[in-house]
């Protein structure tokens, strides 16, 4: 029998041989398959059919795993400290400015140093003014020529949104001091259509103040409570001024014509986008 096999490998041996090259890449190729498909069998027991979407997110939660594992490892083999030279140069930037803003305060404690007035530093007041000065220019450019640029010193002192409001308000009620309540001929300085009850009333039942700062002053306090208090911080909101508490009595156009004119000049100077 042991005679036989070796013949049969010789005779197999020689066959081989005599096969031609391409044949035998065409054997060797066919038997590589047999094989992957062989594992491809075996591996798909062992390992359950996912989708791609679970795919994604077990790769996910895997990569999160081996950070969390791999941050263990080199905090327990090179110690908390090694940390801050791994991470960005922006952190260690701000564990450095800690460390000299400690630093500062001792000083400061200590009476060594003066501690920092924003009040005093020149380029804070300068960038601060020139804000301001900016803004005032506006104003006083928006209102060039009307009766109400008088009482712009008494505006100024008042909250920018308020200050919206006032700008934005007289102008759809006087065209800023143009159409405005009189008493015996006289201007009352009521160029919002306010109607508080006074023992001055001009023409249409409106208040006649004493003066342009009493007019400010008065008519600036009264929004600021509704602003403040009641949240009534935009033109649509604020349409309370116009209607009351009900604008059943007033046309639907009308309600929007005066929101919208009131909102031209508020979204400008409260700088709401």
């Amino acid at each position: 029998m042991l005679d036989g096999a070796q013949r049969g490998k010789r005779a197999f041996l020689l066959q081989l041989k005599e096969q031609s090259l391409r044949d035998s890449l065409r054997r060797f190729v066919r038997k590589c398959e047999l094989y992957s498909r062989r594992v491809k069998r075996v591996t798909s027991r062992f390992i359950p059919s996912l989708a791609p979407r679970k795919m994604l997110y077990g790769s996910l939660v895997g990569g999160v795993a081996f950070g969390m594992v791999s941050m263990a490892f080199i905090e327990h083999y090179f110690g908390p400290g090694v940390f801050a030279s791994l991470e960005n140069p922006e952190q260690t930037a701000i564990v450095s400015q800690a460390t000299e803003t400690s630093s500062f305060e001792e000083n400061i404690s200590s009476g060594q140093m003066e501690p920092y007035d924003s009040e005093s530093d020149i380029f804070f007041e300068y960038f601060n003014e020139a804000a301001d000065t900016g803004y005032r220019d506006n104003i006083q450019g928006i209102v060039k020529d009307y009766p109400i640029e008088e009482m712009l010193p008494y505006i100024f002192e008042q909250d920018r949104l308020v200050v919206a409001f006032l700008i934005g308000i007289a102008k759809k009620e006087s065209n800023w001091g143009k159409r405005v309540p009189v008493l015996n001929g006289q201007d009352c300085f009521n160029y919002w259509g306010y109607r508080g009850i006074r023992r001055m009333m001009g023409s249409g039942g409106h208040t006649c103040f004493n003066s342009r700062k009493d007019a400010v002053e008065t008519v600036a306090k009264r929004l600021s409570t509704l602003i403040n208090s009641h949240k009534l911080n935009t033109p649509e909101k604020m349409i309370i001024w116009k209607c009351g508490f009900s604008c059943s009595g007033h046309s639907r156009e009308s309600v929007k014509k005066w929101i919208s004119d009131v909102d031209m000049y508020f979204q400008e100077l409260s700088g709401e986008e």
